[in-house]
Formats: structure tokens, sequence, C-alpha cells
């Protein structure tokens, strides 16, 4: 994406006062850090599974561009995910966790759910926060808050248009109702 695109987008995502959160699917190391220098999210995400962060990348992040934050994607695709999250949560500031792997995009965008339990395991061994994404959508999202407690949620696949040349875009009565779905089984658990 060119970065004068990304400049109104961050741009915008400050003026209505959310987060700006960039994702990073590549794994040059130097790129994302001057990606993160000039565009200055909110959130570091790495997504890719060519390269997952490690402790010096965390530093070096946290050093060079003070005060973004860094938010690790965890493909759940067994127990195993279990003890990876919790490697990252010693140097990472969110886990993100995710199903599939999608020939474009690394971890996620695959539309595929997971098993839930082990998003439990995950959100009780960890002391940072827990997103569940993966397959959630208006049908899912109140269950997996209530079952899984995650600090958050994230959707992709059930609520965006999917073009024939591949490009993706928002169905904004769809997030509408993700949203009020997840935030009605927040306000159930008292959150």
């Amino acid at each position: 994406m060119p970065f004068d695109v990304v400049d109104r987008i961050a741009a915008e995502t400050r003026r209505r006062g959310v987060k700006f959160v960039a994702i990073m699917l590549n794994k040059d190391v130097d790129e994302m850090i001057f990606i993160a220098k000039r565009v200055k999210p909110d959130i570091l995400h790495i997504a890719g599974m060519d390269y997952t962060a490690d402790k010096e990348f965390a530093d070096r992040l946290h050093r060079e561009c003070p005060g973004v934050e860094l938010m690790q994607a965890v493909l759940v695709d067994g127990p195993d995910a279990v003890n990876r999250a919790k490697e990252y949560s010693e140097y990472v500031d969110y886990i993100l966790t995710d199903s599939g792997l999608a020939a474009d995009t690394g971890i996620g965008a695959s539309g595929e759910t997971h098993d839930w339990n082990i998003d439990a395991e995950i959100v009780k061994s960890v002391n940072i926060p827990v997103i569940i994404a993966g397959g959630l959508g208006l049908d899912n999202v109140a269950q997996c808050v209530k079952e899984v407690k995650p600090y958050g949620v994230d959707s992709l696949t059930k609520t965006s248009y999917k073009y024939s040349d591949g490009v993706m875009e928002k169905d904004i009565p769809k997030v509408v109702e993700f949203c009020k779905n997840a935030d009605e089984a927040y306000k159930e658990l008292n959150y």
C-alpha cells in the first residue's frame, strides 16, 4: 500500500480516536522498523509465517519507536500454540491467536475456526492481552467471548466482502452487528 494512503488512514484513525494497527506480513526487520518509524502505529502486528518477533526485535522496536506496542500472531494449530504464546508473551505486548494459513497473508485470513480450548489455555497462561481471531463472525463471536474470555476479538473474512480479484472490503453493517454481539457477551461477563 502506498505511504500516502497509509498516512491518510493513520490520520483518520487518530482523528477518530481509535488505535492504528500496522500489520506486517514481511520478514525484513529493517523494513518493519522503517515503516513503524514512518507511520507511527499504536501497534505493530507481526502476522507472517516467515518471520516471528523475537526479544531482539521487540527491544529494538521499543527503543527506536517509543510508544509503539508489539503484537505477535500465533497460529493455533494444536497444543504447541500454548508454548509459543507463552514464549512470545515474555517480550510482546499482545498475542493474537488465529487459524489457518492464507496463501497471501500468512497466519489468518482463512475464515476457519480453531479449537477455542487452546485459546482459553493461552488466555490463562499469559499475563498480556490476548485477542482471538479465526473464523469469527456474527454467528459465533458471543460464544467465543463467553467461552474463552479474551481481551478482544477480531474478524476479517466473515465481516468483509471478497471480490473476484481477491480484494476485500469491510461490510459495515456486519461489523456493527459483530461488535454489538461481542459487546453484549462482554457485558454478560461483567468485563
